[in-house]
């Protein structure tokens, strides 16, 4: 029986390699890629994640091509020889993916382990884009010692591909600067059995200097709530005043969410109220990343919020007053935007964007009262897995292929069945 890896990925990755651990994997074989991947540069992908990105390709595409040198883009090398068979000509109709992620960045605890994930999905045939939640704690296998593949929640997907140093026998396609978005399409595409065309990532801090620069994104806040542990960046080690001895007890009598949240110094209290609201970056931030709420916390409802931001995006760039912003956003969060999107992508992206703007939006979200359930992993992490069982992503695929063709309806009653089917499945903690 071919042996599996179970690991803990939890905040510092560094400390877990395959080497480490004794508890078996199974063995699996991937889809040998391409090559290792080159840097290039590419600025009109940053649209993309904004959702976010969808909306603001078209309008960067009239802009300068000096700015494309200021955003990373990863592509692969051309194929080394040219088959003398005819590839037949792709359909210009076809449906079109983007994985869209968001990570903390050096400031924050878990570096690159990626907070929002999200899947766009464009139908041009059915003129409909789909805005697919993927939850973080998803418990997910992927390889990460050559063909051998390790269990991992799927926030680390990204973070392992782009760390090469601690995990040097990766397959060649999940190394080098393009390795975490391949191995994050590789998690991403076996969780729902749709191929992912591009990724694109970026850091909070980034987005969230992006939104000022837009002068504020109008998100509706679609209830009220708080949450009295939003942590205070640079006070994570905050004793509270709290002398050595206290520590040393509190420390012997609990340990995790219960320890942090022993030191109050260490958060701030968030009040958001229903209603259309006028976000800066630094509150659309904690918006997003909020989780600790006793009426709208977790993972689920975040994922809610994170989509809520998204309908904002798009308001604020179909504005009039967003076109004289469009460089100065670029230049603010290029330093951090990575994607896989080529100059050639682009060009075709951009003679299809313009009718985007009018496709109805359908979002699905993978959550405990859809597809998922609540378990527990070998090393005692608290983990997602299909309802059906660990690793049965075929009844996950069945599940989403019904979400994404539903019964026949008209235009007008799409949007507003997928969005009334989104709050029914969105607990209400």
């Amino acid at each position: 029986m071919p042996e599996t890896l179970e690991i803990n990925p939890d905040i510092d990755l560094t400390q877990f390699t395959p080497e480490q651990t004794s508890t078996p994997v199974e063995k699996r074989t991937p889809n040998q890629a391409a090559q290792k991947p080159e840097i290039s540069k590419s600025p009109q992908a940053l649209s993309i994640l904004s959702g976010l990105a969808l909306v603001i390709i078209c309008a960067i595409g009239f802009f300068s091509y000096n700015i494309y040198s200021k955003i990373h883009t990863v592509s692969t090398p051309p194929a080394q020889q040219v088959s003398a068979t005819p590839v037949p000509t792709p359909d210009p109709d076809r449906p079109i993916s983007f994985l869209l992620m968001g990570y903390g960045g050096g400031g924050h605890q878990g570096g690159k382990l990626t907070d929002t994930i999200m899947l766009a999905y464009i139908e041009p045939k059915k003129e409909q884009i789909s805005l697919i939640s993927i939850p973080r704690d998803l418990w997910v296998s992927f390889p990460v010692d050559g063909e051998t593949e390790s269990y991992w929640k799927i926030n680390a997907a990204y973070a392992l591909g782009s760390d090469d140093r601690s995990y040097p026998r990766k397959l060649a396609q999940y190394t080098g600067p393009g390795g975490g978005g391949e191995l994050a399409k590789y998690a991403m595409t076996k969780v729902t059995g749709l191929p992912i065309d591009h990724y694109g990532v970026v850091d909070f801090y980034s987005f969230k200097k992006g939104i000022d620069v837009l002068g504020g994104i109008s998100v509706n806040v679609e209830r009220s709530f708080s949450d009295p542990f939003y942590p205070i960046e640079g006070e994570e080690n905050n004793t509270c005043q709290k002398s050595e001895e206290e520590i040393v007890a509190l420390t012997a009598t609990v340990s995790g969410q219960k320890l942090e949240q022993s030191f109050p110094c260490r958060f701030e209290t968030l009040e958001f109220t229903t209603g259309k609201t006028l976000m800066d970056g630094a509150t659309a931030l904690k918006y997003i990343r909020s989780r600790h709420s006793a009426t709208d916390g977790g993972d689920f409802n975040r994922a809610a919020r994170q989509r809520q931001l998204i309908f904002g995006v798009k308001e604020k760039v179909f504005s009039l007053g967003f076109l004289p912003k469009i460089v100065p956003f670029i230049s603010t969060v290029s330093q951090d935007f990575h994607t896989d999107l080529a100059v050639g992508d682009m060009t075709n992206l951009l003679n299809k964007t313009a009718t985007w703007k009018d496709y109805d939006i359908n979002t699905v979200a993978l959550t405990t009262d859809t597809i998922l359930k609540l378990s527990t992993s070998q090393n005692g992490q608290s983990i997602l897995i299909p309802k059906d069982g660990q690793d049965n992503w075929e009844s996950i695929q069945t599940w989403l292929q019904e979400q994404l063709n539903p019964p026949l309806a008209t235009n007008s009653a799409k949007t507003t069945s997928s969005a009334e089917a989104t709050a029914a499945a969105t607990p209400k903690q």
